[in-house]
């Protein structure tokens, strides 16, 4: 949704062309702040999954990796 809808800027616009009051202005703001700290969680949820993620892969790597020098080790040479 783009922040000019979240805030209703465009209905602001309309109603009074030219400079918008302090108070209309403010609240314009606070909207673009909040849906930017709204998409901001999401992304740091995002964030904690993919590290999750990376973590749970490189176990998995190392475990596989000690599998193959253990494997390696046990093979005559």
């Amino acid at each position: 949704m783009p922040k000019s809808e979240v805030v209703g800027v465009a209905s602001v616009a309309r109603r009074r062309p030219g400079r918008r009051r302090p108070v209309e202005l403010s609240n314009a703001v606070e909207g673009q702040i909040a849906e930017l700290c709204r998409d901001l969680a999401v992304h740091v949820k995002r964030m904690r999954q993919l590290q999750e993620q990376a973590d749970e892969l490189r176990v998995v790597i190392r475990q596989w990796a000690g599998q193959s020098e253990a494997a390696a080790d046990r093979e005559p040479r």
